[in-house]
This record gives structure tokens, sequence and C-alpha cells, in this order.
């Protein structure tokens, strides 16, 4: 019987014990923005009038568990024991079978193995059981299974007896994903080789399905997170195996196609001088090398009491700034660290991270300050989830607004924490924007002087991202840090030799430090899009022919960029990612210049302005970048999403940012409004920097919306003469 209940995050969930709700309940439940949770097996809304009534009619009128209603432990242990969701295959892989076997199998062999594939596939998928109706398999995927083991069985006929010997594994689980399970692999001591198979005569690039990314995927995912294939450096190979008669030879964005024709002969090639892998069993039972995005690192350091792995270069910047930090508590030292990176690097996770490890043991030794309200807002939300109580955020992170009131303009007050971490240093206020006579960098200074005389010891540290300036009194960038140390004759600055070049005079107080420079984009599995971007928005040296170079390389992964006209389609493709990939975040994003009137014509009766209906406010982000974002009912601003991330951002431009005669143009009513005013030293390069920040959010997707307005029209094609895919 179906159960609802209201949780601690504003949200609504329905329960159905394991049995797939019909068609009917499904569609009731989507039509209000259900969704389905594939880590609590249950579907979740935000709590309303609408979700509750569905909730209502579909578990009839009683009364729902609220969170202050917390089962008792006893109550807990029955409803776990007693409630079975799903069933858990045995291991990690449907089938194992040696080649000769499958050579030699006859028709009730091959139906066998059929149905084995069919019951742990049915057993994995998110929201199935396989004793009930309905079943994920059908029979389109049955056909396909029977089609590759008579395509192997066929093809395979002709390896030498030695290599016949060696076992093919069909649908492998990669540790940690819901859906991601490549037809086959076959591994040798050096080598883990993907598999996959399509029934067609060329692979589908579309809209709907993209075949050749999907075995990009398989590879990327198998080098970067796999950790048996990471620790013992296995070279990772993926194939894209056609097997309709008329299927031609042939390569796509590095992946080679295979047919009857070259399958053996590839296979043949790959063995050749290999030896069977004497690691299987370890290899299909690994974990998964952990590659957090931000918000899931901070949950696992505050719930599980670690720091996660989220790359070697991310590492080590982490242990060098804990030693720099420990050197300065022994040897009651000043210094400043600026650690600088590229978008999506993780520089907000290094220094949460750092915050975390100063703080773990109860004492309160660094806060990580932010000026951006709405980041403030959802670490704050997150760290409050998962912490042991309910003010751990606050202690861990804090508004810039509220320390600088607390400490800056109160010359005798002193932090209780010694180390500060400064996020978005480059954008740091001036004098006037800050109107107390000093800049933002020389406040910091002056409270961290007030710390070391307390303590014998201070520590700043800058977080550091170029070109991401947004904000009016943020433009000078790393010339008040340089002032600021010049004040201050006795403090050290370490930083990579990129931001040491530009500061000038201070030669004696330097510390070059290469390793506090995070050069790998970690956002979208090490796919790094900064360099198309410049290429394609930077007013000062676009060129459309090296744009077009930089996107086909990252065509050449697995990041999928394209673009639309149509609303209707991103709808879509919000239903797709559901069934396709549900524990992905997507959702839409703005810059602070978008036109309403723009805006209008790809979603009719939007209202973006400060506290419009569709523009997410303060107060509302953290539960819009734990899920509401996917209701695609409002849009982010650039200064909510900055620093933040999702895995399919859809950014909408508003006619702010235009192409008009081969160059980029900044327009519009609020451009012109800050023009006017003197808001900026130069509004062009902050606009220029709002979509900087907006095309570097993505982890695994990103679609461009372009309303149809005549003056797109020429951006619209340049992104289509780019070679940018159309949704």
């Amino acid at each position: 019987m179906a159960s609802y209940s209201f949780n601690d995050m504003g949200g609504i969930e329905i329960d159905f014990g394991g049995v797939k709700p019909s068609a009917e309940i499904r569609n009731k439940m989507k039509a209000v923005k259900y969704r389905w949770d594939p880590t609590k097996m249950s579907w979740w809304a935000y709590k309303n009038d609408d979700t509750v009534a569905v909730a209502e009619d579909i578990c009839g009128k009683v009364s729902a568990t609220s969170p202050a209603e917390t089962p008792s432990p006893v109550e807990s242990v029955t409803r776990t024991t007693t409630r079975r969701v799903r069933k858990t295959p045995p291991k990690d892989y449907a089938l194992k079978v040696k080649i000769k076997d499958i050579i030699s199998a006859d028709k009730a062999q091959l139906e066998a193995w059929e149905k084995e594939l069919n019951s742990y596939v049915n057993a994995v998928m998110t929201e199935d059981n396989s004793d009930h109706a309905g079943n994920a398999v059908n029979r389109s995927q049955e056909s396909v299974w029977m089609n590759c083991f008579k395509f192997l069985a066929r093809t395979l006929a002709g390896l030498a007896a030695a290599d016949q010997e060696y076992e093919l594994v069909f649908e492998y689980s990669l540790p940690g994903t819901v859906h991601e399970r490549p037809d086959v692999f076959l591994l040798t001591d050096s080598k883990a080789i993907s598999l996959e198979f399509k029934k067609k005569e060329a692979p589908q690039i579309d809209s709907n399905k993209d075949d050749i990314a999907q075995a990009i995927r398989y590879k990327e995912w198998l080098q970067n997170h796999h950790k048996e294939t990471k620790d013992r450096a296995l070279d990772v190979k993926s194939y894209l195996v056609c097997t309709h008669k008329n299927a031609a030879i042939g390569s796509l964005r590095g992946i080679d196609i295979l047919t009857e024709d070259n399958f053996c002969d590839v296979i043949k090639q790959e063995l050749s001088g290999e030896s069977q892998c004497s690691f299987q069993d370890e290899w299909l039972s690994s974990s998964k090398t952990e590659m957090p995005d931000m918000l899931q690192a901070i949950e696992i350091m505050y719930r599980e009491g670690r720091i996660p792995y989220i790359s070697d270069v991310n590492r080590t910047c982490l242990d060098k700034v804990l030693g720099y930090i420990d050197d300065a508590r022994q040897n009651n030292k000043k210094i400043l660290i600026l650690i600088n990176g590229v978008p999506g690097a993780g520089k907000t996770a290094v220094g949460q991270s750092i915050v975390y490890e100063e703080n773990k043991n109860g004492e309160a030794n660094a806060v990580y300050l932010s000026g951006n309200g709405p980041l403030v807002e959802v670490l704050q939300y997150q760290i409050n989830q998962v912490g042991n109580n309910e003010h751990m955020g606050e202690n861990a992170i804090q508004g810039m607004k509220e320390f600088k009131s607390t400490f800056f303009y109160k010359d005798t007050k002193v932090p209780e924490q010694s180390i500060l971490i400064f996020d978005e240093a480059q954008r740091a206020w001036d004098a006037e924007k800050l109107g107390k006579g000093f800049t933002e960098p020389e406040g910091l200074f002056r409270v961290g002087e007030r710390i070391f005389d307390e303590r014998d010891y201070a520590v700043l540290i800058g977080l550091y991202g170029n070109g991401q300036v947004i904000y009016t009194g943020e433009e000078a960038g790393i010339s008040l840090w340089e002032d600021a140390l010049k004040e201050h004759d006795d403090w050290i600055v370490i930083a990579a030799e990129e931001l040491t070049n530009n500061l000038h005079g201070l030669d004696d107080r330097k510390i070059v430090d290469n390793d506090v420079f995070l050069p790998v984009s970690l956002r979208a599995d090490f796919i790094d899009c900064s360099k198309w971007v410049e290429q394609a928005i930077c007013r000062s040296h676009v060129t459309a022919a090296q744009a077009k170079k930089e996107l086909e390389e990252l065509q050449n992964t697995s990041l999928r960029i394209c673009v639309t006209r149509d609303f209707a389609k991103i709808q879509e493709r919000a239903n797709e990612l559901d069934e396709d990939h549900p524990e992905w975040k997507y959702g839409i994003l703005v810059s602070n210049f978008a036109e309403q009137d723009v805006i209008r014509k790809a979603m009719p009766g939007w209202n973006i302005g400060f506290k419009g209906r569709n523009a997410v406010s303060i107060g509302s982000y953290g539960p819009w970048f734990f899920g509401g974002c996917k209701e695609l009912t409002k849009a982010c601003s650039v200064y909510g999403n900055q620093g933040l991330e999702l895995d399919c951002p859809i950014v909408a431009l508003g006619g702010e940012y235009i192409r008009q005669n081969g160059q980029w143009i900044a327009r519009g009513s609020r451009y012109d409004y800050d023009v006017r005013s003197q808001n900026y030293l130069d509004t062009d390069s902050i606009v220029e920097n709002n979509f900087r920040v907006l095309l570097t959010r993505a982890r695994k997707e990103m679609i461009i919306l372009i309303p149809r307005d005549s003056m797109l029209d020429e951006t619209y094609q340049y992104f289509v003469d780019m070679g940018m895919d159309e949704l």
C-alpha cells in the first residue's frame, strides 16, 4: 500500500513499498512535478496544495508523517527489514562467459543467458522490481541481446583457440552509477575494453540519443572514476559495434565504429601480446574513485567524517596549504595564500576542505567568507542537513557582509578563527565600494593583525578566479591585494607564478608555489570547456575559426553542448533526463542583464526580475539547487549560480549579449542604465563575464536557449555555424 510523508526540506514523498506504480499514477504525479529519487526509492516533490492533493488521492486522506515524527529505532528497523524495494543482485554484472562457449552455444543456452540478463537488469533498474508487472526490460532489448550473442559467435569463430579462452562480461554496472552499464567488457592484464553494441547501420546522433557520446562517456568514466582501472593504470579502449549487415566501418569523435567486416581483426589486434586478466574479480568488484561535485563533497565530509578524493592535483594543493598553515602556527607567521585555477577546478571544494580539516576536532580555527549570498545560503543549508548540529553551517561559512559589519568597522574585535578563507578574491571591493576609506583586502589584513596579536599567527586565504567579476566596485582585481601587502610589510604571500608575476615590489616576501594553482576542471569529469568559452564569447580576441576548433575538441568528449530556440524541446529533453539520468540536476540560468521581453519570447509570461515569480530569490537557493531547479519554473541569475554547478544548465540568452556584424555587442535597458550611471568601470566586460560564468557551470551537458527574436538570429546562426548540435 502506498503511503506519503513530509520531509525536513519542504518536500513530500510517496512510498509504493517496492511496487512500480502504474503508468496512470506515474503520469498523475509527473503532472504536478513529482520526480523519482533512486537513493530513497520513492517519488518526491515540493510540498504545495497540488502535490499534497495528488498524494492524498493516491494514498488516501491519512495523517502523513512529518519530520518531527521520527520513528523509534525499533520502528525504523522493522520498516527497513520488511520493505523490499527491489531485488539486490548478488554481483555487479549480469553474465560472464568465455568466448569459446558463446561460439558453441545452442539456442537453449542463448535463451538461458538472455534470461539471466533480463533478470539482472530488472533487478538494478531504479523504478522496477522484477516480481511485478511492467518490467524495465522489453522485447526490443531482449532482441538486442540475442543479436549480440549471435554476432559474437559468428565473428569471433576466427580467433585462435587461446584467445577464445578470454571471458566476456555482460551488463557490468559501473560502480556508483544508476544506468551506466556498457554492453560487454573484455579484460586483459593491461587493458579494459568496452564494447557497446547497436543493432543499427550507423550510430544514432541526434536530439534523442548520441551513441558516440555514450561510448565516450564509458571510456572517460573508467579512466577517471574506476578505482581498479586507475590504480592499475589500465589502457582503456571503447568501441561502438554496429551489427546491421549494411553497417559501415568508420571513426567518429575518437571512437572507432566496428562492424562484422573488421570486428574479429580488431579483437585479435587488441589481444596480441596480452595475457588473461589475473585480477578480474577485483576489477569487477571495484569501488568508484570519488569525483563528487562540491555539494556532494561537503556531504561526505560532514556525514562521513572524511575529506573525499577530488583529484591528485587538488589533494596536493590541500596538503600544501595545510602545511603552510601549520608552519604559520608553529613559527608565529603572518601569511596570505592565493589559490587560483580554471573555472570548475574545485577552488571552493578546497576551501571547504580546509575549513573542515581545521575545525574537525570541535575547534573554530577556520571560517569560509563569501560575499555571494546565494552560495552562503546553499552551503549552510547543505552543512546543516548533514552536520551534527543545526548551526554547523553558520559556524563553517559566513556572509562577508555580516563579517565586515562585525570586524571591519569595529577595530577592537577579534574573530574566533585564526584562518580566514575569502572566496572570489578577484572580486574584492575597492575603497569606494566599501565606503570606509579602505579596501576589502586591507580590511582583512587589519583583522589579521588583530588575530596575530592575540594568537601569534594569522592566515588569510584568497580563492582567486580570473574573468569572473560581475559586481560594481570589484574590477581592480589583484592590484588591491598588492597594495594591502605593501601596507603590511611583515606578511608573506604564497601563490602560483601566474599571480606572483602580477604582484610587484614584493620580491623578498613572495613564495612561488605552482601547487596552489588548479589547472584542471573537475566540473565535467576533467573536461575543461573554458578554452572554448574564451574563444566563443570574448570580445577582444574571439575568432569563429578558433571557437569552432575548440568546440570540435569538446565534441570528442562526453560533454554535450547544444543550442535551441524552442523551450518545448528543452522540456522534452528534461523528461528524457528524468528517465535516463534521474540523479542529474538541470535548471535554467540567466545573466543579470537579461531582457524580460526577450525571455518571454521563449517562455511566455515569465518574470525573471528582482523578486519576480520566475526568479530564484534569497531564501530559496538551497531548495532550488537540491532539486527544485528540475521543475523548470524558475531561473537562477548569475548572482546565484556563481561558484555552483549543475549537471545540465540551460543558459537562456536574453538579448543582452548578441552577435552583430560578426562582433559581440552588449546592449539592453539594464546595460544602458549601468552605462549612464557609471556603475562599472567597464560595463561591457561585466556583461561578458556574466556569460563566462554561465557557460562554465556544466558537469555533463549544456543547452543554450536563444529566444526567437530577430536580433538574436545572427547569434543563433553563429553557434550553428560553429558546429554546435541543435536540440
